[in-house]
């Protein structure tokens, strides 16, 4: 072999290798781009399955309130959004404390019409079932408050997923079963007075 073949041989054998880094050089921002748009693009696929999970959960919650507002209250919901304002802040925080709003609400109903409340557990949903129980609440507020629970959940368990828009839609939600729940109350004192 002489040293000419070998110079041959040995570029020959180092021409991919070359061609390759000299593409991955000048084609660096490119493909740093594509690489950021695929992982991006991942990102919302996972984020979209929560999405879509959260939206199903708030259209439940939204049913369960149509058919208690339907069934008997005034027929315009008042718009209450007393958080809206952090959720540009803080949507999570706007959340939880919209959420500590429906226990209140639950208890503020029970004490109304004398019933025992029970002893605090920070779990609507056992307050809402005791409500059902004293016949003070029907049923689909009970499913109402567990999908409001659920939702809360949801957010408790990836903050960093919450959106405004999340965070908005809970708030509505959440001043629909506060008007439910007073809707509820109201009627119960009603009736406590007309057996007066």
């Amino acid at each position: 072999m002489s040293g000419m073949q070998f110079v041959v041989d040995f570029v020959s054998a180092l021409a991919w290798p070359i061609a390759i880094v000299v593409i991955v050089v000048f084609l660096r921002r490119p493909i740093v781009d594509i690489l950021m748009q695929l992982a991006s693009s991942l990102r919302r696929l996972r984020s979209g399955q929560s999405d879509a999970e959260f939206d199903r959960t708030a259209s439940q919650v939204k049913a369960e309130l149509t058919a208690t507002v339907s069934a008997g209250a005034p027929a315009s919901l008042p718009v209450l959004l007393r958080f809206a304002a952090a959720t540009e802040d803080d949507p999570p925080a706007a959340i939880a404390q919209a959420y500590g709003a429906v226990e209140a609400a639950l208890r503020d109903l029970l004490g109304s019409t004398g019933k025992l409340v029970p002893v605090g557990s920070g779990d609507p949903t056992a307050v809402a079932r005791f409500a059902r129980d004293q016949a003070l609440v029907p049923e689909s507020i009970v499913r109402a408050v567990d999908g409001v629970v659920t939702l809360r959940n949801s957010v408790a368990a990836d903050p960093a997923r919450v959106t405004k828009d999340h965070a908005m839609k809970f708030l509505a939600l959440v001043d629909a079963l506060l008007f439910a729940i007073a809707a509820q109350r109201d009627r119960s004192i009603g009736a406590q007075s007309q057996m007066r």
